[in-house]
């Protein structure tokens, strides 16, 4: 099991006043905003987005929030100005002009989506608590409200209706199956685009996710800080967060450490 982050706290005051300039990137769903028995329910608490909003004031200090959720819902549920966005794990970012850039191929695999969603629509509509969510780049078939003993059978609907489609691949997540085009592209690649944007390094930039997609994210970090949030993957990240209020905790103290070191001329 990683150490919980407050283990690390003179290793990250450290990583934090060593840079001019670093940036922090996150996962929405069940990292910043707790998760809920529907997607659509999913809010992102008022004191998070207020340490939030303190955290991107600091001069230096970029946020970039990397979702599975489209593009254009992770930027409604957070609504916060100066943050870099990125939807569908990556496949939609947010421009540095503020337009809209897709991955390359990521569009061309509407059709096989289209496809798929008319074959899984009717099959799966018997069961209870399962539902699709079409988010034109990707499909995310949720399960979470469904009883426990149809989750086999959802997962072999899907994986059959998939598997004959080439240009597209099935990815777990938490009670959620990620139909996504098969393109070398996901949110580890979304975020090296972010750095290269803010010209930092992997040293200077940390992240933090609690499901099997942000793996890709800490991929891009063999030197920089990882936040596993829960215990469900383990020691997958260098560091541990309990849950989504654990996470505005240490953003809360990042922002805190960040502050201090600027009205005591650390930056000079």
């Amino acid at each position: 099991m990683s150490p919980h982050w407050t283990e690390q706290r003179d290793a990250l005051r450290e990583w934090l006043l060593a840079s001019l300039r670093i940036l922090i990137g996150c996962d929405f769903d069940g990292t910043l905003a707790p998760l809920a028995s529907h997607a659509d329910e999913v809010r992102l608490p008022a004191s998070t987005k207020t340490i939030l909003q303190r955290l991107v004031s600091q001069p230096g200090v970029t946020l970039a929030v990397i979702s599975g959720r489209s593009l254009a819902d992770v930027q409604q549920r957070l609504d916060l100005a100066g943050v870099l966005y990125a939807g569908n794990h990556g496949l939609e970012m947010s421009g540095s002009d503020g337009t809209t850039v897709l991955a390359p191929g990521a569009a061309a695999a509407g059709p096989a989506l289209r496809e798929v969603l008319a074959e899984l629509s009717p099959v799966l509509a018997h069961l209870p608590g399962v539902w699709i969510e079409d988010k034109h780049l990707t499909l995310s078939v949720h399960y979470r409200q469904a009883a426990e003993s149809c989750h086999a059978e959802v997962q072999h609907l899907v994986k059959s209706a998939v598997q004959a489609v080439a240009p597209l691949v099935v990815r777990p997540a938490k009670r959620i199956w990620e139909i996504r085009p098969a393109i070398d592209w996901d949110k580890g690649t979304a975020l090296r685009r972010f750095m290269e944007q803010c010209c930092v390094t992997a040293g200077t930039t940390a992240f933090m996710g609690d499901d099997a997609s942000d793996l890709d994210a800490f991929r891009e970090l063999p030197g920089g800080w990882t936040f596993i949030v829960g215990d469900g993957l383990g020691s997958a990240a260098r560091v541990r967060l309990h849950d989504p209020s654990d996470s505005a905790a240490l953003l809360d103290w990042m922002a805190t450490v960040r502050t201090a070191a600027r009205f005591g001329n650390a930056f000079a």
